[in-house]
């Protein structure tokens, strides 16, 4: 018993000052070193005692002072689990249950070198005889256990996946805390004698399972262990129920086809499950990994599913924006994706995900350590490989900003050879490393990557060439007009403004620039003294002017990669009534970029100068534009305009 008192009290002596080493700043640490002081205390009566000898009253006085550890166990108990789940000592020392504790303590101790908690001792074999108030101890301690399970019970509710994983392991602890002072209690009231050794299995058990849970930053899920355990538990006790079965059938049909019984048809029941049942074991095993492997197959597939599908990405924007949605497959807590700016030569975040850092502040020049690390090695590195590289101080200037991105793994993205992107993922929400079938699957993730951007980049290259040609066409156009000149323009960028605030997509928007740039190019088949005359024209001219959309349908029509803007040049001067020309559209019949170029149109117009009128005032064009809602114009148009008309000014 001595020896068994004392290796158990050793280890959880050992156990808390372990964890107080790495982590001496943490107070969680801290008081998981005190309470294992204190459970030290409380049971080295067991073995100090013992060796005392017959000394009866030395025995007494140091079993009663060694009570005190059982005392102060309850309110320090208290303020562990309370530390656990987040309040400061301050906050803990203000609580109700806390000072109940503490007092009840403070009674105990002055209480403790009396017979009330200890009567008696008998020292061969030990035994303790409780006094009066041993039954308080005793309670205060339970009640303590289960305060601090029922709190845990209750912050597990509010916190995410690896924080509830943690407070299950601290849970199962405490139960394991509620055994070991139950069995205390029941042996000292009704079996005095009754050996106390299980009682430190349960001791020893709640020590290494809150030490564990307090160090230990990546926790397996302690509910997937019991799922896996009884399910192996149920799967196994079936197949002996079926060996059971068959060996009880083999020896009946045996007994009646020859008689007697005999061990040969034991031996060969025997033989049969030898042969059989390593198989139907790896069977089992293999059966359970699938059912809980599940998840995880279903996640690479769905990595893998999304990474085959960047080859079909053409927009650089689109391209990132599909980046960043990757943190939900991967289940990160948070994502940045950095690519380069040719123009500045620096590489900056574009866009993120579970961050709120100021991040528009982070870039990376050629010379920056990550830059360099990742231009040398070619390779996903993680947060583990910065700390190794620095400790070997390959590259001692391995920048702070990886701990503002709380980037646990950094993919680089190559375009042609070259570090183009740069992908920082955080760690998982499950807590969980990532492994090598992730790092096999990331590594495709880079090189499809790198391929999209590279296509992202020539699509947005040979695009902006087209608009740009676009562009110097209308310009080329408008040169010789003053009263028309940069009106294009002018009407592109308000009609884009409102194209935002509807929220239209990128494509719709691009296409809508091309319309924009081109919705007048038919007035090149209108003679410049119609366009500019000051009087008013006659029905022949003005049958010229109504048909320009017409002629800028047909010039466009030999330009294939034009067809989508083709029926919005046609029809931007329908009306939202059916007043309108060239063909009478009305209302949803009108093509939805037409109405939006019909109100940029309208309002540039009104606010510039032309031969037949002086330019209007901001005021009045928004005010004629709102007076024509539901008439000329299409009024959910007008509305996003009203909602923008204040950036015109």
């Amino acid at each position: 018993m001595p020896l068994t008192a004392f290796l158990s009290a050793l280890l959880c002596l050992l156990t808390g000052v372990f964890v107080y080493v790495k982590g001496k700043n943490n107070p969680v640490n801290r008081y998981f070193l005190v309470f294992n002081i204190l459970i030290f205390f409380w049971n080295s009566g067991d073995f100090v005692i013992p060796l005392m000898g017959p000394r009866i009253s030395a025995g007494l006085i140091y079993d009663r002072l060694s009570q005190i550890g059982g005392i102060l166990i309850a309110p320090w108990f208290i303020l562990f689990y309370l530390t656990l789940t987040g309040l400061s000592f301050r906050e803990i020392v203000r609580t109700k249950i806390f000072r109940v504790f503490v007092a009840v303590a403070v009674l105990l101790l002055f209480l403790a070198p009396t017979p009330l908690l200890i009567e008696r001792i008998q020292v061969e074999p030990f035994k303790e005889f409780p006094g009066k108030l041993l039954y308080v101890e005793i309670t205060a301690v339970l009640a303590s256990i289960f305060f601090g399970l029922r709190h845990l019970f209750i912050a597990r509710k509010t916190v995410n996946l690896a924080q509830r994983v943690r407070l299950t392991y601290f849970g199962v602890a405490v139960l394991m805390g509620i055994l070991s002072a139950v069995a205390w209690f029941v042996i000292i009231t009704f079996v005095p004698g009754l050996s106390t050794k299980f009682i430190y299995v349960f001791e020893v058990t709640y020590v290494l399972l809150t030490a564990y849970a307090i160090l230990r930053h990546h926790l397996m899920n302690i509910d997937v262990i019991v799922k896996r355990t009884a399910l192996y538990t149920i799967l196994s006790t079936f197949v002996i129920g079926v060996y059971i079965a068959i060996i009880l059938i083999f020896e009946v049909v045996f007994r009646s086809l020859t008689g007697y019984s005999s061990l040969a048809e034991k031996i060969i029941a025997a033989f049969i499950i030898a042969l059989t049942f390593q198989p139907v074991r790896t069977l089992i095993e293999k059966t359970i990994d699938r059912i809980f492997a599940r998840g995880k197959v279903d996640y690479q597939d769905a990595l893998a599913k999304f990474t085959r599908s960047l080859g079909s990405v053409l927009d650089l924007r689109e391209l990132v924006d599909l980046l960043v949605s990757i943190s939900g497959i991967l289940r990160a807590k948070n994502l940045a994706v950095m690519l380069r700016d040719e123009q500045r030569g620096r590489f900056k975040i574009v866009a993120s995900t579970g961050l709120d850092s100021p991040l528009h502040k982070i870039g990376f020049d050629d010379f920056n350590d990550i830059v360099r690390v990742l231009n040398t090695t070619n390779k996903i590195i993680t947060t583990d490989d910065i700390k190794r590289l620095r400790s070997e101080n390959v590259y001692k200037n391995l920048p702070g900003e990886v701990s503002a991105l709380r980037a646990e793994v950094i993919l680089p993205i190559f375009v042609k050879g070259e570090l183009d992107g740069i992908l920082f993922l955080g760690e998982k929400r499950s807590e969980e490393r990532y492994d090598r079938n992730d790092f096999s699957v990331l590594a495709t993730l880079a090189d499809e990557a790198g391929i999209a951007m590279e296509n992202a980049k020539l699509y947005g290259s040979v695009k902006r060439t087209y608009f740009e040609t676009v562009q110097a066409l209308s310009l080329a156009i408008e040169a010789n007009d003053e009263y028309t000149r940069g009106h294009s323009d002018r009407v592109t960028k308000i009609a884009v403004k409102i194209a935002k605030r509807i929220r239209l997509t990128r494509e719709r928007i691009d296409t809508l620039k091309f319309a924009g740039i081109l919705h007048d190019i038919g007035k090149i088949g209108v003679i410049k003294e119609v366009l500019h005359k000051p009087t008013k024209l006659s029905d022949l001219e003005f049958a010229l002017i109504k048909n320009h959309p017409v002629v800028g349908e047909e010039i466009i029509k030999p330009v294939a990669f034009l067809d989508k803007i083709r029926p919005v040049i046609r029809h931007h001067h329908e009306r939202f009534d059916g007043s309108g020309y060239p063909d009478g559209l009305r209302g949803k019949d009108i093509p939805f970029l037409s109405r939006i170029i019909t109100v940029a149109d309208a309002y540039d117009a009104m606010t510039s100068h032309r031969p037949y009128r002086s330019a209007l005032s901001h005021e009045t064009a928004v005010a004629e534009i709102t007076k024509y809602a539901g008439t000329q114009f299409d009024p959910e148009i007008v509305q996003a305009f009203l909602e923008i008309a204040g950036t015109l000014i």
